[in-house]
């Protein structure tokens, strides 16, 4: 891989992965809580069920999709099978919902984010977020933070079969976006996933980890291409400009 020159390739486009970069997500899915409030909701659909024997039937049938099925593909088919066993007619969707909600211990959204995505619209450059993830659960994260619905694509891997660090998954947002690899970059926390994928199709990269570098804000690998930063606001934008980003104060 060879050495970018910013000048000569300015960065217009900025992709982000989502948790562990965006948002900070905690779940508890053995909770009492949980089971108690789903077959609440179940029960005044019809469904004759004991929070315990809700749990067993879920983890069933979330055993055998996982068998057969591919990781970050299955939610879908578990809440529908499990609304069928059940005899229930219900939208699975809000299901999914509902069982992100009861489950949520932690959703915070990272403090650079509002500022770091105002710049980002400010300059005129276009954002997207690339996520591996069940869009069935992640839909209900997603409208707790009204910000990053503003962003101009959200490519979810359940959505459309396939995942990071795919090449086709980046592909189809910088298609979306309507935007060549050459001026986009790619900010994430996973670095098989995220960093190694995104370098595949010629993305620059902004790693984030706590301990990117013990007294500067930004380390750069030797290629030039990947950057590694403190995951703050202060290290991200500084990564920005050296890849070639050329927007305006904060």
């Amino acid at each position: 891989m060879t050495n970018r020159d910013p000048d000569a390739y300015p960065v217009d486009c900025v992709l982000f992965d989502l948790y562990g970069t965006l948002l900070d997500i905690q779940v508890d899915e053995d909770s009492a809580a949980l089971w108690a409030g789903l077959t609440t909701a179940l029960r005044s659909r019809g469904a004759r069920v004991d929070p315990g024997g809700l749990r067993d039937r879920f983890l069933s049938i979330l055993k055998e999709e996982g068998q057969r099925g591919r990781e970050g593909f299955i939610m879908e088919l578990v809440f529908q099978r499990l609304l069928t066993s059940l005899g229930v007619t219900e939208d699975i969707g809000r299901v999914g919902r509902l069982f992100r909600q009861l489950s949520l211990k932690e959703l915070t959204l990272r403090p650079y984010v509002v500022p770091l995505l105002e710049a980002l619209r400010r300059s005129g450059s276009q954002t997207g977020i690339v996520s591996n993830t069940e869009a069935i659960l992640t839909c209900f994260d997603l409208d707790r933070f009204s910000v990053l619905l503003t962003v101009g694509t959200i490519v979810l891997s359940s959505d459309v079969g396939v995942r990071k660090p795919d090449p086709q998954i980046f592909h189809l947002a910088l298609e979306r976006l309507h935007a060549e690899p050459a001026s986009a970059v790619f900010i994430g926390n996973d670095w098989a996933e995220d960093i190694v994928g995104a370098r595949r199709i010629g993305l620059r990269a902004i790693y984030l980890h706590e301990r990117a570098c013990d007294c500067a804000t930004v380390a750069t690998k030797a290629d030039g291409a990947v950057l590694h930063v403190t995951p703050t606001l202060e290290a991200i934008v500084s990564a920005l400009r050296e890849c070639g980003w050329n927007g305006g104060e904060l």
